[in-house]
């Protein structure tokens, strides 16, 4: 299964990007070169690849689904503090709680 997550655009260095998804994780040498994305854009990142660019409502949009379909799975797991997408998740209830627009 292909999994893909929101993240904020938070850094730019030519075609790779840091990427903040919140709760403290932050992700360097994201390849955005397939996407025109630039700081605090969000971006739909897979396999290390920005391959879409969000608007706030549909980044917020993918977090609730995270939350309504996957982070029960993630909070019966017993190496979710080890998992980097257990560390994702978890924050998800935080992030759809208090809005993905302060991030």
């Amino acid at each position: 299964m292909c999994l893909a997550f929101p993240g904020r655009v938070i850094e730019v260095n030519g075609d790779f990007a840091r990427i903040d998804f919140g709760g403290g994780t932050t992700k360097d040498q994201i390849n955005i070169s397939h996407v025109e994305a630039n700081e605090g854009d969000y971006v739909l990142i897979h396999a290390g690849y920005a391959i879409q660019v969000l608007d706030l409502e549909e980044a917020e949009n993918i977090l609730r689904f995270w939350q309504n379909n996957a982070s029960w799975k993630c909070e019966r797991c017993d190496i979710v503090d080890e998992c980097p997408m257990g560390a994702i998740v978890k924050d998800v209830n935080f992030k759809t709680k208090a809005s993905f627009r302060g991030i």
